[in-house]
């Protein structure tokens, strides 16, 4: 009995029930209003969704979006952290970095997609480039501010029984850092494929994004509008994975770190 409460809690079941009341209310808007020509009913939607998945029309548009997002935010989490870990440690690469951190990070990564296209070329690399752009800021601030917030008692009490600086790095302000560094992966996730998705729209090059541009051209709303609750799907998984990662990765930290969904 007590699993399956678990089991339901971790299911948030009163949140999916508010989902299919939105739903619900949107439906008998759209239909009272007479907005089908802008504005997709949920239930078509929802159909023209399964329709397009099980065709292959839809379907075979994911792998291109889930690719170029993994690959562009592996890069994103590595120089992150890589860099996070550096600056965080250093003052003086702290302080020599800030300007030019502040300086690049409130640019949008979809208007360096024209510079992205010069040296790149369209398609694949431009878009993993803009998505590693987007995310790597999240995980580097959060990275940075973790190493520095670690407990200075523990390194000096580690620095007295004779470890190493390179030591004191892996075993104290790494797993200090962790809960910082998980919650900077979490919040650049759905950023990447955001910006994945809409770099897509904006080269036409494949990809749900493209297939979104496609059905708008051709006014096909419920393609159009199932296109957008695919990518929402996507990213709700995309969170629900990370966050549950992050429960095995960083146990030590706490549950309600990511109770919240």
């Amino acid at each position: 009995m007590e699993r399956a409460r678990n089991a339901v809690g971790r299911a948030n079941l009163p949140g999916w029930l508010f989902v299919v009341l939105l739903a619900v209310v949107a439906e008998l808007v759209i239909r009272q209003l007479d907005l089908e020509d802008s504005v997709a009913r949920p239930s078509e939607t929802v159909r023209t969704l399964t329709n397009e998945l099980s065709s292959g029309a839809l379907s075979s548009e994911i792998g291109a979006t889930l690719e170029r997002f993994a690959q562009g935010f592996a890069v994103a989490i590595v120089c992150g952290v890589v860099l996070g870990v550096l600056i965080g440690s250093s003052r003086t690469l702290g302080d020599a970095s800030f300007v030019v951190i502040e300086f690049l990070r409130p640019i949008p990564a979809i208007v360096l997609i024209p510079v992205a296209l010069l040296f790149l070329g369209l398609g694949t690399p431009t878009i993993r480039f803009v998505i590693a752009y987007a995310a790597v800021w999240p995980i580097l601030i959060n990275t940075l501010y973790g190493v520095r917030g670690a407990d200075r008692m523990l390194h000096d009490v580690a620095r007295t029984s004779g470890v190493g600086r390179t030591e004191r790095l892996v075993r104290v302000t790494l797993p200090s850092a962790l809960p910082s560094i998980a919650t900077g992966i979490r919040v650049s996730a759905p950023i990447a494929l955001l910006v994945g998705v809409t770099a897509e729209w904006v080269t036409f090059s494949g990809g749900i994004g493209s297939y979104m541009r496609q059905r708008q051209d051709a006014f096909e709303l419920p393609e159009m509008y199932a296109a957008i609750v695919l990518t929402a799907v996507l990213g709700y998984g995309i969170n629900l994975a990370l966050r549950t990662a992050e429960r095995r990765t960083v146990f030590w930290a706490g549950e309600e770190r990511s109770s919240w969904t």
